[in-house]
């Protein structure tokens, strides 16, 4: 039985490589398309020979699994096409009602995919597997959600699934991993706040690896394919800081390399930061998401003060840790002051390495119903109408929307080199050329993954050029 996954971006997927790894424990084959890097998806599909096409999916790529899954079902009629990842979660329904999607896995899958799976395979019906959505007569048949994954030390993820398919992503420098998965916060903005509602008293939420599975997990990468440095993209990793306790002089002593982390910039404390900078940390990474603290706290639900954010840097630059924060712009009720008090901060602060996004509101969600209500979104918003992007465009209905748009793309330069502030945000306001601004945002972007993660110029090109095929 051969499993394989489709996904449209070009990075590893943490989901995938958990169930490939658990696919493979069971002696099942498994094997990887990234749309972006091949000239023809079904073509490559076709070679791999799949006995189940098994798609991840982000929920801006609702169109591009609607149009692809269909066109699967018409010339591979007889493969199963089954859904996961975090837009599974949310919208089980709406994916299962696609012509192209035969099932729909609803939950984190280590268990419940390899029971699909060995289902396929014996040609039964999915009927009692949790978290499995599936169709029958015509009918949506929708189950129980899967279980949380409760030990995260039991499996390894298959990084040999995306490294030996695509050896560019293997040749990387700079490697991601996870250690937990999980956020106690509910932020307006993200998906966590729905998810742990769907997962609400089915098991503990927030968990992790233990210090010594994490790291010998990282040690088998580092053992095998070319790294420099790190990052751990946890939701939020310096979060336990006697977990931190454990892992700094294991990991110290077994890798010892240069990382970024993620953090909350309102939790850490001096006995993190120091636990951090002595395992070899060289830059944290958390939300400012903008200047205006109204908008922060009101209508992001993120209660963190701008003096709040000040006392945190603080911390973390006495130890000599550089700083990254993810900031979002074209906000409901944003106005070009608003995004200018963004940049404005983030100078005032230190930041080294400002990481932007246009801000993009999910349907059925309650930050969509408010932009609806305010009409920033029309009434019948859906995923029809979302771009295949964080980064180009806004789907509001904003004043002064182009301005807005052209300040997010020359934020990282105005935070990098503050004294083009001043003439950077004048030609934002005045000119109109969304070609000149993507080539200051594509510049600015060059410096920040140079810089943040290491890279020399000839990496970071080749790096860039592959990530283009995303925008």
């Amino acid at each position: 039985m051969k499993v394989c996954f489709v996904q449209k971006q070009m990075f590893p997927y943490f989901g995938v490589m958990a169930i490939s790894g658990q696919l493979k424990k069971h002696g099942l084959e498994t094997d990887i398309v990234i749309d972006v890097c091949e000239k023809d998806t079904i073509s490559a599909l076709k070679k791999a020979k799949p006995d189940l096409i098994a798609f991840s999916v982000l929920s801006s790529e609702h169109g591009w699994l609607r149009q692809l899954s269909a066109e699967l079902k018409r010339q591979m009629p007889a493969i199963p096409i089954a859904v996961g990842g975090v837009h599974s979660i949310l919208y089980p329904e709406e994916i299962l009602t696609l012509s192209g999607v035969d099932y729909v896995c609803c939950g984190e899958g280590e268990s419940s995919f390899a029971e699909l799976v060995d289902c396929i395979a014996q040609k039964k019906s999915a009927a009692g597997i949790p978290g499995i959505f599936y169709k029958e007569g015509g009918n949506l048949m929708m189950q129980d959600v899967a279980p949380i994954t409760q030990e995260l030390d039991s499996f390894f993820e298959d990084r040999h699934l995306y490294y030996g398919k695509y050896p560019e992503l293997g040749n990387l420098a700079l490697k991601v991993f996870m250690s937990s998965r999980g956020c106690p916060f509910l932020c307006s903005f993200c998906a966590n706040s729905y998810i742990m509602q769907i997962f609400k008293g089915r098991g503990k939420y927030i968990r992790r690896k233990s210090p010594q599975h994490f790291v010998e997990e990282i040690k088998r990468v580092v053992a095998e394919y070319p790294t420099t440095s790190l990052f751990f993209a946890d939701d939020l990793f310096a979060m336990d800081v006697r977990w931190l306790e454990t892992f700094n002089p294991l990991y110290k002593k077994e890798v010892n390399l240069p990382y970024i982390c993620t953090a909350r910039v309102d939790v850490i404390t001096e006995r993190h930061v120091r636990f951090l900078s002595e395992s070899g940390c060289h830059a944290v990474s958390f939300g400012v998401e903008t200047g205006n603290e109204s908008l922060r706290r009101e209508i992001l639900k993120k209660n963190i003060s701008n003096k709040r954010i000040f006392e945190g840097v603080g911390i973390i630059k006495k130890a000599g840790i550089k700083v990254q924060t993810s900031n979002m712009f074209c906000l409901p009720d944003e106005t070009v002051d608003d995004a200018v008090s963004t940049i404005d901060l983030n100078i005032a602060i230190g930041t080294n390495y400002m990481f932007t996004t246009v801000f993009l509101p999910f349907p059925k969600t309650a930050l969509a119903q408010y932009c609806m209500d305010k009409g920033l979104l029309k009434k019948d918003y859906s995923f029809d109408d979302m771009p295949n992007s964080f980064i180009q465009d806004s789907v509001l209905s904003l004043d002064n929307k182009e301005v807005l748009l052209n300040i997010h793309k020359v934020a990282h330069l105005c935070v990098r080199f503050p004294r083009t502030k001043p003439f950077l945000i004048y030609i934002a306001k005045k000119v109109k050329c969304k070609q000149l601004f993507l080539l200051f945002w594509l510049f600015g972007t060059f410096i920040r993954f140079r810089e943040e993660r290491q890279l020399s110029l000839w990496k970071t090109t080749c790096y860039l050029w592959e990530y283009r095929r995303g925008l």
